[in-house]
Formats: C-alpha cells, structure tokens, sequence
C-alpha cells in the first residue's frame, strides 16, 4: 500500500464497517500495523469524559442521549457554542496532527468518518454552517498520503440496512436527506472517490483494493 491513510466517508447503512472490516482482515493477513480511527465531533474518549464530569457538576445538564433538552442547548444556548469550539480543536488535534505523528511511527490508519463527515455533523446539530468557503477548502484539502472514499447509497437503501442494524448516533428521516444532500453538495468538488454501496461487498472490496495497492 503506497498511502498510509484510508478515509471512509457516507450515510447511515452505506457500508463503511463493513468494508473496514474487510481491510483490517487483509492488513492482519500482511503483517501491517494498523489503527482504526472512529470519530464524531463530541463523543470522543476525551470529550465523553469531560461531558460526564461537567453533568456531575451541574445537575441540570441534559443526560446523554437524544432529547428536545439538549437540541435546544446545542443550537440556541452559549453551551453550544463552547461545545462547538472544544469539539472542534480535538479534531483538529485528531484529523491533522495525529496522524503524522502515527504514520511515523509505521502504522496505516483507517478513518471511520473525517473531516467532511463532522462539518456535515456540525451543520445538522447545530442547524447553521459554521465554516466560511475558503476555511472548509482548507480544512478538506488532502494530501498524497490520503485515499478518500465515499460510498453512495440512496437514502431508501440507508433506512431499510439501519432498520437491520445498530447504530451509536443514528439519524432521523429527515436529518438523513439532509445529510445525503450535503454530501452531494460537497464530494463533487472534492477528492473523493465515489463507490457505489449498492454493489456486493465483493466488489466493493475489490475497488477498494485497487485504491491501495
């Protein structure tokens, strides 16, 4: 594999375990030190820490999970917006000076979710865009040691696979149309690779394959 870091990107269902799972076999299979990096903007290790220490202290805090409680703190309250900056300068540490720091030392790292997936994230939670146009470019600008992919599927195909499965921070209806619209709006000026999730995962693989050998 000529490039260290593999990026899966797409809704609910498309099939980025899957395929993850698939590439961490053939990683074990060769002998390659790999990490696997899940990430969501406020529910890293850190960050669950700090949240469970901050509900300890002010009891009125919303519990975790969904409710109309903590959808109002997020869009229209001041723990919001220190929500949003805290969240945001640990992916930065994460997305652009982890990986470095990994990839010297040998591993090949595997992104469940990057850069793009927690603008998308940040726009849905906290109902606005918080980015200007030349900061996301920055912020989405990849480098040569980095394959991208995006897999496709219609939002019919994401409802009926989650339907069959367990998801950690599953998306309403109407928060996956949005969703899928930000990406379309956002891969056709990017370098992604778009595959389409609707094929076997055989074939899938395969393309990714031929990504990163």
């Amino acid at each position: 594999m000529n490039r260290d870091i593999v990026v899966f990107s797409g809704i609910d269902g498309c099939g980025k375990s899957t395929q993850i799972e698939r590439l961490t076999n053939y990683f074990d299979l060769n002998n390659t030190k790999y990490k696997i990096l899940w990430v969501r903007p406020g529910s890293t290790p850190i960050f669950l820490f700090i949240k469970s220490v901050a509900r300890t202290l002010f009891k009125s805090l919303p519990k975790g999970g969904r409710s109309d409680k903590r959808e109002a703190l997020l869009k229209r309250s001041k723990i919001g917006k220190i929500w949003f900056y805290l969240s945001f300068i640990e992916l930065l540490y994460i997305f652009k000076i982890k990986p470095p720091l990994l990839t010297l030392f040998g591993y090949k790292l595997i992104f469940d979710r990057h850069i793009l997936d927690s603008i998308i994230d940040y726009e849905i939670m906290l109902d606005k865009s918080l980015f200007n146009t030349r900061f996301v470019q920055y912020l989405l600008r990849s480098n040569k040691n980095i394959i991208k992919i995006y897999l496709d599927i219609p939002i019919k195909d994401s409802i009926y696979r989650c339907e069959r499965k367990w998801e950690p921070f599953p998306d309403t209806e109407q928060e996956k149309v949005v969703r899928f619209k930000l990406y379309n709006d956002y891969i056709g000026s990017l370098d992604y690779v778009k595959i389409d999730g609707q094929n076997t995962p055989e074939s899938i693989q395969d393309s990714i394959f031929k990504l990163i050998e």
